[in-house]
C-alpha cells in the first residue's frame, strides 16, 4: 500500500465533497432541494469482489432534502435517495435502471439484500415485482462509482426523472 496515494486520495475524495456541497447548495436551492452541510459517515458498506463490506471508517456526505444523500467513498463518488416503496412504479424502475448503469437498489431496512445490482443485473419487470412484494417501506436508489463531472450530471438527471414520475414534492 503507498501510504502517500491513500492520503492523496482521501483528501481528493473530502476536498471535492465539500466543494461539491457549496456548488449544489446554491443550485438546488430553487429546485426545492436544500443541501445540508458535509459530516462523517459511519457503519457505511462498499461493494467490493462481489459483495457487501462493512466500512468501518467514515466517509464524506451531506444530506440533498428532502430523501437524498451525496458523498464520496474509496470507490468515487455516488448519491442516494430513498423512495417510499407505494409511489414507485414499473415505469420509474426500468428508466432508473436504463439512464444510470452503475446502480443499486436496495430495501432501507434489509439493505444488504439488493433489488437491483449493475454486478448482477436483472431485469426491470423482476426488480419491480421484488419491490412489490417487499415489507421494506422505503427504497433507495443509488447511483455509483462516479467522477465529480459525472456524479454533476446524473444527479440532474435524477432529479428531472423523480419530477417526471411525481416522486417528491419539489
Amino acid at each position: 500500500m503507498n501510504l502517500l496515494e491513500m492520503h492523496n486520495l482521501l483528501n481528493f475524495i473530502w476536498g471535492e465533497t465539500f466543494r461539491l456541497n457549496e456548488e449544489l447548495r446554491e443550485e438546488f436551492k430553487p429546485l426545492g432541494f436544500r443541501v445540508e452541510p458535509v459530516e462523517e459517515v459511519f457503519n457505511a458498506y462498499i461493494y467490493l469482489d462481489g459483495e457487501w463490506r462493512e466500512m468501518l471508517y467514515p466517509h464524506p456526505a451531506f444530506e440533498l432534502k428532502p430523501g437524498g444523500e451525496v458523498g464520496a467513498t474509496l470507490q468515487g463518488f455516488y448519491f442516494v435517495f430513498g423512495i417510499p416503496r407505494e409511489k414507485i412504479t414499473e415505469e420509474f424502475v426500468e428508466e432508473f435502471i436504463q439512464k444510470f448503469k452503475k446502480s443499486y437498489i436496495y430495501g432501507s431496512e434489509n439493505f444488504l439484500e439488493d433489488f437491483y445490482n449493475y454486478h448482477r443485473p436483472k431485469e426491470p419487470k423482476e426488480v419491480f415485482e421484488e419491490i412489490k412484494e417487499s415489507k421494506e417501506e422505503l427504497i433507495n436508489f443509488e447511483v455509483g462509482e462516479l467522477t465529480v463531472k459525472e456524479l454533476r450530471k446524473y444527479l440532474f438527471d435524477f432529479i428531472e426523472l423523480i419530477k417526471k414520475y411525481g416522486l417528491f414534492d419539489v
